[in-house]
């Protein structure tokens, strides 16, 4: 290109000819220019001056030495052209925006090449520039230019990005590539696909897949793949893809490459923990119900031979100790048999065996059935127990024996840390919008807040001392919240040290069994 500033001698040579070229670029409508080997400009025409609002070459020199002066949106992108083009020679249609001395921002596209001296040495720049009034789409994917891109995800950790041509030819591989799968850029550049990382069992089908997407444009879809490194070793990833295309109309595949390999180590980790801990819980659950068997046999033995002891159904007993040894092992029996039952009913609440039979259960008998079996502790305790519920309280739809031992549990929690003389209340509530509230209701000792974390944890005590006044497994409590929840409902503790504690529970409406009015 022609020279056009002053300090230029061709400017100043009066040959004809010169003049002829001189007056061509003068009057050119595109914006031309000249850099030396910096980027710095050396000249410029009229037309190119004009792009940023001035008039002559000599108020754009003038312009560009100023403090505030800004050509470029985007410095990077304008560095990223200058390295380009001195490894390329000549770039086409790179489209940017400049900034106008108005302020204003205004498309331009260029076109520029490489100007070297015999020997080869780069000593300037030169190109021709047009305004644009609004990109296409194909030139705004030059917006970013492939040094750029390139510089991005060479940076990139743990995600290995490769470029493939139309006949799957290596043309990018960036830095995590390489640490992923052994090959360095200059082995992998120019590779086949399916001869670099591809495994033989998966070659024919990567190269039908890639030309479906070439030829029918069936994209190949994201997900988990097995590829090799370069020793042959296995490598889990999951990959994407994206097919763009250049700036010579050819389509170019993107791989986007994600290391499964510690992610499926911990997969496989939890696998394994998952199965020992599903065949623990399966041999606790099958040693529970043999020991059951095994306990509950001779235990029903012990207490149906002391029950009729107790009674005397075959006379006298003889001596009043006897009749003193008897009610112990009845009492005995009996404790040692719930113990056992409970921890059955909770190993197989835990492991989903529990089988719940729902059926149309009265909430007053049950209520009734579980004060009749805690009354004897009350009454020998001097407690007192009180019931609120309403004759026309609803049935509620419920496995029977889960309500019951829900509330037997509960009660006898109750009255256990129920002082001397202390009270027991129990009430019941129904509405259509809250369901079933039924509160048992102790002014005992009660506890804090974290003493009733402790009391919901199975065989877990508040008071875990060896000479704790209260005995009990430490059961009742989660095996009751258990029940409750598996039956649809919740259970919730209130209580205060020294005022007692409320222990809340709630079944909802939908629950209900209404009978039917005549």
């Amino acid at each position: 290109m022609l020279a056009i500033n002053d300090s230029n001698p061709l400017y100043k040579s009066g040959d004809r000819e010169i003049d002829s070229c001189e007056s061509l670029v003068n009057n050119c409508p595109y914006g031309m220019y000249r850099t030396d080997f910096d980027g710095y400009f050396s000249s410029v025409n009229p037309a190119y001056a004009k792009l940023f609002g001035l008039e002559t070459p000599e108020e754009f020199f003038e312009y560009i030495q100023s403090q505030n002066c800004q050509l470029y949106t985007d410095l990077d992108l304008r560095r990223d052209i200058y390295n380009k083009l001195r490894k390329e020679d000549h770039l086409s249609h790179i489209v940017y925006q400049i900034f106008k001395v108005d302020g204003t921002t205004q498309w331009v596209s260029e076109n520029c090449v490489t100007v070297r001296d015999r020997y080869g040495s780069i000593i300037a720049f030169e190109g021709y520039v047009e305004p644009l009034a609004k990109p296409s789409y194909t030139e705004q994917i030059n917006l970013v230019p492939e040094v750029r891109f390139r510089a991005i995800f060479d940076q990139i950790e743990n995600i290995a990005v490769q470029g493939y041509d139309q006949r799957r030819r290596v043309i990018y591989w960036n830095n995590a590539s390489t640490q992923l799968y052994g090959y360095s850029q200059e082995e992998a550049m120019g590779s086949l696909l399916e001869e670099l990382i591809i495994p033989n069992h998966l070659r024919d089908e990567t190269i039908n897949a890639h030309k479906r997407w070439l030829n029918f444009n069936q994209p190949i879809p994201s997900g988990e793949i097995t590829l090799k490194n370069k020793e042959g070793s296995s490598i889990p990833v999951y990959s994407s893809h994206v097919m763009l295309v250049n700036c010579n109309g050819e389509h170019e595949m993107y791989c986007i490459d994600v290391e499964l390999t510690e992610i499926k180590k911990v997969e496989r980790a939890l696998r394994i923990a998952k199965d020992h801990a599903e065949r623990a819980s399966q041999a606790k659950t099958a040693f529970l119900s043999t020991m059951t068997h095994e306990l509950r046999t001779p235990l029903n033995a012990i207490i149906g031979f002391s029950e009729v002891m107790e009674q005397k159904l075959f006379g006298d007993l003889g001596h009043p100790r006897y009749q003193e040894y008897v009610n112990d092992i009845h009492r005995s029996g009996s404790h040692l048999l719930g113990v056992i039952n409970d921890i059955l009913d909770l190993s197989m609440i835990e492991a989903g065996e529990l089988n719940l039979i729902p059926t149309n259960v009265n909430i007053r008998s049950a209520i009734a059935h579980s004060i009749q079996i805690a009354q004897r502790k009350a009454i020998s305790t001097g407690i007192s127990l009180q019931t609120n519920v309403p004759k026309d309280f609803p049935s509620i739809k419920i496995d029977e024996r889960s309500i019951k031992q829900i509330f037997l549990n509960l009660l006898s929690n109750a009255i256990k840390f129920t002082g001397s003389q202390g009270i027991v209340n129990i009430t019941a509530h129904y509405s259509d919008d809250d369901g079933f509230l039924i509160e048992i209701e102790d002014n005992g000792i009660g506890m804090s807040v974290s003493e009733i974390e402790v009391a919901l944890r199975p065989f877990a005590q508040v008071d875990n001392t060896l000479e704790r006044k209260y005995e009990g497994t430490g059961l009742g409590l989660p095996l009751s919240r258990s029940l409750t929840v598996i039956n649809g409902g919740t259970l919730k503790l209130l209580s205060k040290p020294g005022i007692g504690t409320n222990a809340i529970l709630h079944f909802p409406a939908e629950k209900a069994v209404m009978e039917e009015k005549s």
